[in-house]
């Protein structure tokens, strides 16, 4: 009971203790009781006095406030607070679960081992971040930027999770399948000929078992291919054979192949007359050189040696092919064009006009001139011709050349003179053809024959000769050489041209002479070839007597016109006349003085526009038959020429007169006269005359040393063993060698000038056992007995003669046929023309040199020290 009583006082005494304490809440906070998470409610109070309100959440992970905002942050019940002024109200607020809206997009499959990214979205913009997750990560995983992996196979499910609220994305996860991609491979020759069977064969890749194929052909006519890949080439072209695989018609390959004819020929189809066309013949693929037999159906249009053919006339021509040995009979069509000439330009062509305008007649005459003088000094006879008669160029000769420390300086005061008198400078030319012809040998290269270059069967050597000798002529202010000689040497018996032909062939012929002129081009210095139509096939020197050549006309294109076409068309700028009748052009007058041969055939037909120059005017032939040197050189103009040419100064003072007069009498036009001088004027202006006309006088040393040994060279390639086997002599052997002399300096240390010195020197320093005897040309009596006595001493016996046959040499020819009876190991070497070997009987052993010089006597030398094999190829076709 007392207990009970103790209880109640003390209830009693806390019931009066909270009845005497603060006053109840007077204030109040008003406001949405619930808010959602992630949302906001704005409570208020009803406090109006000045004293901060303080807003407090008894719970902030559930809801926040600040300023009476209330920010769900996840679900439950918090009570939210104010104090101010030491009192409080309180309010109760429910935070309840968002309304947001996930959304995740994306593919909903990928590969194990493959990366995709998903995206997501909310009903709301939100700044809480996503929080990504997966229901697997066996089967996939997801980054924080929601990039998933594939991990392992099956299906699984991506969340993203903002505010509490989750979003799903299923996403299936496959391995990845590779399909099988197959191709066919083709594999067969791509080339093939007509008649010939080929096969394709065809794989598929990966293999596929049991494939069967279908083929196809693009061209039928070329070629047809079977169901089993088999083809059939029947005719030449291009064609493209395409396979497919039967079951699956996407999968296919093709494979082009070109059927050719068993004959296949390389050519030019369309050409200017005047070039070449070079023929290629191929059998199966393989080219063949040899044992191919040339025709062409109409020679007055085409010639044709070996693989080469010249154009020398216009038309069609159909070219033949034939070689039994290798089953071929093949022909082609080849169109031939008109020669075009190149033309000056306007701004050359109104230069040397303006240069005309301001010329005497007499100037002008004299340029039509070329004219010759004694000595190595300006004489005063040139100088009263110059200022007399305005002569424009000159020519030098041997005697003109003999010093090289004084030609430079020649060179310059005819210039100079030239300068003062004329304003127009000189054509100073020569003839340096090489061989028999060359006026500068001191100071100068003396290069061996034309026939010689010819024989090393290399075309491109006789450039490198023009090279060579436009260096040394333009060296000294030689800026035109009268060369090369063009001449076909189809006559055995011409005392005059010979070895200064390359060959009888006139396709040859053109392309060596082609070569060299383009060498001295490229130097500055004019070529002029000769001797139009053609001097080869005579048997009169024109220096002493007048040839006539009947051969027709056809014949002459074929032949002598030839070459000459051949150089027109490759830019030859002079050409030199030739004092022959040729009667089937002009039965009355050579051709220097024949204006059928010279406007007719030479301007209009074959369509020269570069300079006319006559040879000689002073050779008999001329002068001796059409009147004297004021008659002839009047006709000579008048038929077309533009420059006519002297070795002297009185006869060119004649014809100057008489072409003064000529113009006065109206019997010759200025204009005509005109037309000449602006054609020479051009080429001083083309070869750099008119402006840079003086020696270049620099010190020749080292390029005579090399010139000198290019033509060592051509001459041991030259060499021709034409009949027999000769390999070196034999140091066991007694030799003899048997030679003339030669007018050309063979060099120092000789008690003879000879051939048979020279080699006995040579081969006695390297220990050969020899002797040697020096004979006339065609061999006296006494000698002849002397030493075929003598001859039977020796095991090896040489002979070595010049124009056996041309000269008629006939003591020599019975004295080589009466050695070869004596000795079976006798070696004759030909020192000049080939054609000597018509004169023997039984040589056995015959070499030809083309040429009896230095260079090719050093050449001799070493062969027979069996320093080298003759590679030389003869370029006489009646010889070989």
């Amino acid at each position: 009971m007392r207990k009970l009583l103790l209880l109640l006082l003390l209830l009693f005494t806390f019931i009066g203790f909270a009845g005497c304490g603060e006053e109840s809440v007077s204030y109040t906070i008003s406001g949405d009781s619930a808010v959602e998470v992630g949302k906001t409610i704005t409570l208020t109070h009803d406090y109006d006095g000045e004293e901060k309100v303080t807003w407090t959440s008894s719970d902030n992970t559930i809801a926040t406030i600040t300023d009476g905002i209330v920010l769900g942050v996840k679900p439950g019940e918090v009570t939210i607070k104010i104090d101010v002024e030491g009192k409080s109200a309180e309010k109760k607020v429910t935070v309840v679960k968002s309304s947001i809206v996930i959304t995740i997009s994306g593919e909903n499959s990928l590969y194990v081992g493959e990366n995709l990214k998903l995206n997501v979205s909310t009903s709301f913009e939100t700044a809480n971040e996503v929080t990504w997750s997966s229901s697997d990560e066996t089967k996939a995983t997801v980054s924080s930027d929601g990039t998933v992996t594939g991990i392992g196979e099956g299906e699984v499910t991506i969340y993203a999770e903002v505010l509490g609220e989750k979003g799903e994305f299923k996403i299936s996860v496959s391995e990845k399948v590779i399909p099988v991609t197959y191709k066919i491979v083709l594999s067969g020759d791509s080339i093939g000929y007509v008649g010939d069977e080929a096969k394709l064969n065809p794989k598929v890749e990966p293999e596929l078992e049991e494939a069967k194929f279908i083929y196809k052909s693009s061209d039928a006519d070329v070629a047809t291919i079977s169901s089993d890949g088999t083809i059939t080439l029947k005719s030449s072209g291009k064609v493209t054979f395409t396979v497919v695989l039967e079951n699956d018609e996407s999968v296919s390959s093709s494979f082009e192949m070109e059927v050719k004819s068993n004959v296949d020929i390389i050519y030019d189809n369309e050409m200017m007359q005047g070039k070449y066309n070079y023929f290629k013949v191929y059998k199966r693929g393989e080219e063949i050189t040899k044992e191919i037999e040339w025709k062409v159906n109409d020679p007055k249009l085409a010639i044709i040696s070996e693989n080469i053919m010249l154009a020398v006339n216009k038309g069609t021509v159909i070219v033949n092919a034939i070689s039994e040995v290798n089953n071929i009979n093949e022909s082609f069509e080849v169109e031939i064009k008109p020669f075009v000439s190149d033309k000056p330009s306007e701004e050359d062509i109104q230069r040397v006009d303006e240069i005309i305008s301001n010329m005497t007649l007499s100037q002008k005459i004299g340029q039509m001139f070329v004219v010759g003088f004694n000595g190595t000094t300006l004489p005063d006879s040139l100088l009263q011709a110059v200022n007399d008669y305005n002569f424009g160029n000159v020519i030098y000769m041997g005697y003109n050349v003999t010093s090289p420390s004084t030609l430079s300086a020649l060179t310059d005061s005819i210039q100079n003179l030239m300068i003062e008198k004329n304003t127009v400078l000189a054509f100073i030319s020569t003839d340096q053809e090489g061989g028999r012809v060359a006026r500068l040998t001191n100071g100068g290269t003396h290069f061996i024959s034309n026939m010689a270059l010819a024989a090393t069967n290399d075309y491109n050597n006789t450039y490198l000769e023009g090279v060579a000798m436009g260096q040394e002529l333009r060296n000294y202010g030689i800026n035109v050489n009268f060369a090369p000689v063009l001449d076909v040497n189809n006559n055995p018996n011409n005392p005059i041209i010979g070895i200064r032909s390359y060959s009888d062939n006139p396709l040859k012929v053109g392309l060596f002479g082609v070569n060299m002129f383009a060498g001295m081009q490229s130097e500055n210095v004019m070529g002029c070839s000769k001797h139009f139509p053609g001097h080869g096939n005579t048997s009169v020197d024109s220096h002493y007597g007048l040839p006539q050549i009947d051969t027709k006309m056809d014949e002459l294109y074929q032949t002598e016109l030839a070459p000459f076409i051949s150089a027109i068309s490759n830019g030859i700028d002079s050409i030199m006349t030739t004092h022959i009748i040729f009667s089937a052009i002009d039965k009355t007058y050579p051709a220097t003085l024949s204006e059928k041969v010279l406007t007719d055939l030479l301007r209009n037909e074959l369509g020269f526009e570069g300079l006319i120059i006559t040879d000689g005017m002073e050779m008999d032939a001329v002068s001796k038959n059409f009147g004297g040197y004021d008659q002839t050189a009047i006709k000579a103009v008048k038929a077309g020429v533009d420059i006519l040419t002297y070795t002297t100064i009185a006869n060119p003072i004649t014809a100057h007169k008489a072409l003064m007069n000529a113009v006065k009498n109206n019997e010759i036009s200025e204009e005509r006269i005109n037309e000449s001088v602006k054609r020479i004027l051009l080429k001083k202006l083309k070869y750099d005359i008119l402006d840079n006309p003086l020696a270049k006088n620099n010190d020749l040393t080292e390029l005579l040393k090399a010139n000198e040994e290019l033509n060592i060279k051509f001459a041991m390639n030259s060499l021709t063993q034409v009949k027999g086997e000769f390999n070196g002599l034999n140091k066991e052997d007694k030799i003899l060698i048997i030679s003339p002399e030669t007018s050309y300096d063979l060099g120092d240390h000789l008690s003879s000038n000879s051939f048979a010195n020279y080699a006995w020197n040579y081969l006695k320093n390297r220990g050969y056992n020899c002797d040697y005897e020096v004979i006339s040309n065609n061999i006296s009596k006494g000698d002849s007995s002397t030493i075929l006595q003598k001859a039977k001493e020796y095991d090896q016996v040489i002979v070595a003669l010049s124009n056996v046959k041309t000269s008629g040499y006939s003591r020599s020819a019975s004295f080589v046929n009466n050695l070869s009876q004596l000795n079976n190991k006798l070696l004759v070497i030909a020192l000049d023309t080939p054609y000597d070997i018509m004169s023997y009987n039984n040589v056995e052993n015959y070499i030809c040199v083309y040429g009896y010089q230095k260079a090719s006597v050093i050449a001799l030398s070493k062969y027979l020290n069996g320093e080298f094999s003759a590679s030389g190829v003869c370029p006489i076709q009646a010889i070989k």
